[in-house]
């Protein structure tokens, strides 16, 4: 690529960063923020527990996406009211990408209003094993008394639909796909990717690590870089991790270095 031919691919990648980082965004109660992305694509961010987003898209016939969800009732609240009153959507579904809190918090709030909620089978099972010792796990890593309580306020059910995690589920909006695939292992047994072909984005959760791969509590840390790598497979423009900042495709090649880094150490302290 020559220097003329190589200008305009810069220019093009510059706009694109600034368009990311120059979003409108909506602050709601419970220190919810919205950021909209582009015309009916929003992500929600849980700023009291961990920046943990949720993607919301409102497909062309109206009915909207929801994936992921804030850890607790009070915020789900909040957005389950936002999407209603400013989306108008005329069908919700709500996908759980993986069994954690920040996957499957807000299915209380979401069957309160008749919300279909999907996940994989193994996300309900480990849900259901999880709830035999959550909230109180849940809110110990917290100091502050008043998100302690509302965590404890929050029990956390599992999804009322599901489908056999290594076969996903394609979801049809008058035409219009949403495509639930199993990577394989990695932050969690059963996380989840969520991806929208027409707006060309990837929800990869809690599985998209740019920096570090954080709480390994559940990982799988040898598996990670291959469940990454089938990540390249997506055209994406845009990828929402489950927490912190969205961004374009490099956030897939970020994750796979450093899951590699954590996987070749991993090998070393056997």
């Amino acid at each position: 690529m020559n220097l003329s031919q190589a200008i305009p691919l810069i220019m093009l990648m510059a706009i694109a960063k600034t368009a990311f980082s120059k979003q409108e965004t909506i602050k709601l109660k419970h220190n919810l923020e919205i950021a909209k992305i582009e015309n009916n694509v929003y992500v929600a961010t849980d700023h009291e527990f961990y920046q943990s987003n949720s993607l919301i898209i409102k497909m062309q016939d109206r009915s909207v996406v929801v994936v992921s969800s804030p850890f607790e009732n009070l915020a789900t609240e909040e957005l389950v009211n936002w999407i209603k009153g400013n989306l108008n959507p005329k069908k919700m579904i709500a996908i759980n990408p993986h069994f954690h809190r920040d996957g499957t918090g807000g299915n209380s709030v979401f069957g309160k209003y008749g919300i279909e909620t999907w996940s994989s089978d193994l996300t309900i099972d480990l849900r259901k094993k999880a709830n035999m010792v959550d909230p109180k796990k849940a809110a110990a890593f917290y100091k502050d008394p008043d998100l302690r309580q509302r965590i404890l306020n929050s029990p956390v059910k599992s999804a009322r639909n599901s489908f056999p995690i290594k076969e996903g589920k394609e979801f049809s909006f008058s035409g219009e796909t949403v495509k639930v695939f199993f990577p394989g292992p990695a932050h969690s047994p059963d996380n989840v990717v969520v991806y929208f072909p027409r707006q060309k984005i990837l929800f990869g959760g809690c599985m998209i690590k740019p920096a570090s791969l954080g709480y390994l509590g559940d990982a799988d840390v040898r598996a990670w870089p291959s469940s990454a790598k089938r990540l390249k497979q997506f055209d994406v423009k845009l990828v929402v991790p489950g927490h912190g900042r969205w961004g374009d495709a490099s956030l897939i090649d970020k994750t796979i270095s450093v899951a590699l880094m954590a996987s070749d150490a991993s090998k070393l302290n056997r």
